[in-house]
């Protein structure tokens, strides 16, 4: 959603043209130009004030936060009848993040700085497959940011954090969250109302404990509602006033005291994006701030539910469950977003953009060079000009236990493709790659005396007994192949071992048994 300094991420990423004002709405109504009037004057102004501001560019650090971009959702019990869906979801600088029902989270996107959190010693380009977060369970919150920095809280109040090359971990002192906002400043609203927040360590070799230890934000109370945009914090309380305050840029410095925002009464939300600040009155008006912090209203002929956005443009969820998007859209087209319909959220990633309807599927369109929208590319560019579903996610259970990798198993239309490399590794199988005269032959995979030797582009396998008596053909719905850099299977090669394996679409989970190990208990 709200994404912090993207050039943090991504200096050689080429990125698009930087005025804002270019861009001009395709609509000829007076309420169509008038928004986009507003909308101009606001990004303009917004980023001078973050000018005035923001800390020194610098590369995301181990174990940092992300920027304002956060969505909070109720816990779900988890419900083996029901099938699996979407709660909430994010998109970031070239990413996605989302919370399933039953409180795992899940990313796809890019990872070649380690966005993705799962795994602190591997990179590689991208998977549109989503892949499991370790370590988190039972989350009931999420954010992502621009800077590759991600946050959850799970229902027992802690709050962990993940990306940048890192692992999740436990940010401490804070044990009774209920949602927080990550980016250079990061928020933690807390179950009394109250508010902490820490930032994520500079470039400048400043004293890392100092700056990222988490802190109350004294005279904040009755709060509902959080954001952060550079190291501005904003807070809503119950009583529909906005509340700011600043943090130091320097160690040794004090934070300022929280000031209410004049100009914005009665808000229901708020929304930061990467440099400024969006809030939502009772009466579906949204409001922005001006360079000098006064509050100004959009203009448009609709009632709104939801916002979110970033620098370059705005998106906006009616209370009818229609998305519109003005600004440089992702699509490069401004106004109603077409073929989405009953949409509960809404998440504006840097290039690409993200909606979950009410059946629990999440919708991705614009930039998909890295399949961030959730799926391959439907147009040339790497582009989705119309929105495309985001597969569910798959776990993966070996005798019992999750199974746990940096790549993803991929639903395909015929079958679930498994990274063979790490599932031999964890059942105590042998893959090997045969190569003749230094070209691709086969692969062989050996396990309980068996060998299955399958050849690349074949829809076929062959198995052999340790004796060589016995050899089988058997026929499989698709070939080896390779996603995300690793080499995958079919499923269904796993039976040729001996395994009993199971897919489960509805609770999007494939299971593993060795039936002579779970006997034995090993």
């Amino acid at each position: 959603m709200r994404l912090a300094n993207p050039s943090d991420d991504i200096a050689k990423e080429k990125r698009r043209p930087t005025s804002r004002l270019n861009h001009r709405p395709n609509s000829k109504s007076k309420s169509s130009r008038r928004f986009a009037i507003a909308m101009a004057a606001a990004l303009v102004a917004s980023s001078l004030l973050l000018e005035l501001t923001a800390e020194p560019t610098t590369h995301a650090a181990p174990n940092v936060q992300r920027s304002a971009s956060n969505t909070s959702v109720q816990s779900n019990a988890v419900n083996s009848e029901k099938k699996l869906h979407y709660t909430a979801v994010e998109g970031a600088y070239y990413y996605t993040v989302a919370l399933r029902s039953d409180g795992s989270v899940w990313t796809w996107g890019r990872n070649l700085l380690g966005e993705l959190g799962v795994s602190e010693n591997i990179r590689y380009r991208h998977t549109f497959s989503p892949i499991r977060v370790p370590e988190l369970s039972n989350v009931i919150a999420i954010s992502a940011a621009g800077g590759g920095i991600n946050a959850a809280v799970q229902a027992d109040g802690t709050v962990w954090e993940w990306g940048a090359g890192k692992l999740p971990s436990k940010v401490e002192s804070i044990n009774s969250a209920k949602d927080v906002v990550t980016g250079s400043l990061t928020v933690a609203l807390l179950q009394n109302g109250t508010v902490w927040s820490w930032q994520r360590p500079t470039a400048q070799g400043s004293d890392s404990d100092l700056v990222r230890k988490p802190h109350a934000i004294s005279g904040l109370k009755d709060v509902i509602q959080i954001g952060s945009v550079g190291l501005h914090g904003y807070a809503l309380k119950k009583d529909g006033s906005v509340w700011t305050w600043n943090e130091p840029d320097q160690p040794g410095q004090v934070q300022s005291k929280p000031t209410k925002i004049k100009g914005v009464t009665d808000i229901s939300s708020i929304k930061s994006i990467d440099t400024s600040l969006l809030a939502l009155d009772k009466n579906g008006k949204v409001w922005g701030l001006d360079d000098t912090g006064k509050a100004f209203a959009f203009d448009y002929d609709f009632k709104v539910k939801k916002m979110d956005g970033n620098s370059q443009y705005i998106l906006l969820l009616t209370t009818s469950g229609e998305v519109y998007s003005y600004g440089r859209s992702v699509n490069g087209k401004e106004g109603k977003v077409n073929h989405l319909s009953g949409i509960t959220d809404i998440s504006a990633g840097y290039y690409h953009s993200l909606a979950l309807s009410s059946d629990g599927t999440v919708w991705g369109w614009g930039s998909d060079k890295y399949e961030e929208a959730g799926a391959p590319a439907t147009s040339s560019g790497g582009m989705v000009y119309k929105p495309v579903q985001a597969k569910i996610g798959t776990d993966v259970y070996l005798n019992g236990d999750l199974f746990q990798s940096m790549y993803a198993a991929v639903e395909t239309p015929k079958t679930v493709q498994l990274p063979i490399k790490a599932i031999a590794t964890a059942i105590g199988a042998k893959f090997e790659i045969h190569q003749v005269e230094g070209s691709l032959n086969h692969y062989t995979l050996k396990y309980n005396n068996r060998t299955i030797t399958i050849r690349p582009n074949e829809t076929q396998y062959v198995i052999t007994s340790a004796d060589a008596s016995e050899e089988r053909v058997i026929q499989i719905p698709e070939p080896i192949n390779n996603y995300s850099g690793a080499t995958t299977v079919p499923f269904e090669v796993l039976r040729g071992l001996g395994l009993n394996v199971s897919w489960d679409s509805e609770r999007a989970m494939l299971t593993i048994d060795d039936a002579d190990k779970k006997d034995s208990g090993r």
